[in-house]
């Protein structure tokens, strides 16, 4: 029982914390929107599994997890991995147009000076 409730206060504290310090960064500018809306999902479905935790029993239940703990680990482990693979499609497209417009920039003042050197 003790474990349970410890678990419990811990989603919960650590969705409000999570939830408080995302909306801390968006009134900062400091977070764009898409990463506001699954950060704060994250931190609702963390307060669902601990308000209700009947639904991490039915689901552990259902998917075969010796203990409803297990399932609760596996989801959050399982979410922060597909985030960290999205931002990593992410930043290899931002890495890609930064190269490509280095290489415009470039180009540019390379015809800037031609011009001068031709006048």
């Amino acid at each position: 029982m003790f474990d349970q409730t410890l678990i419990r206060v811990c989603l919960i504290l650590g969705s409000f914390i999570t939830a408080g310090y995302i909306l801390r960064r968006v009134r900062h500018a400091k977070v764009q929107i898409e990463d506001t809306i699954f950060w704060l999902m994250f931190s609702a479905a963390l307060l669902i599994l601990a308000i209700f935790p009947g639904i991490a029993y039915w689901a552990a239940n259902l998917l075969g997890f010796m203990s409803p703990i297990n399932f609760v680990y596996v989801v959050i482990i399982f979410l922060l991995l597909a985030k960290q693979f999205f931002m990593s499609i992410k930043l290899s497209q931002l890495d890609s147009k930064v190269r490509i417009l280095t290489e415009q920039v470039a180009l540019n003042e390379e015809k800037a000076e031609r011009d001068k050197l031709e006048l």
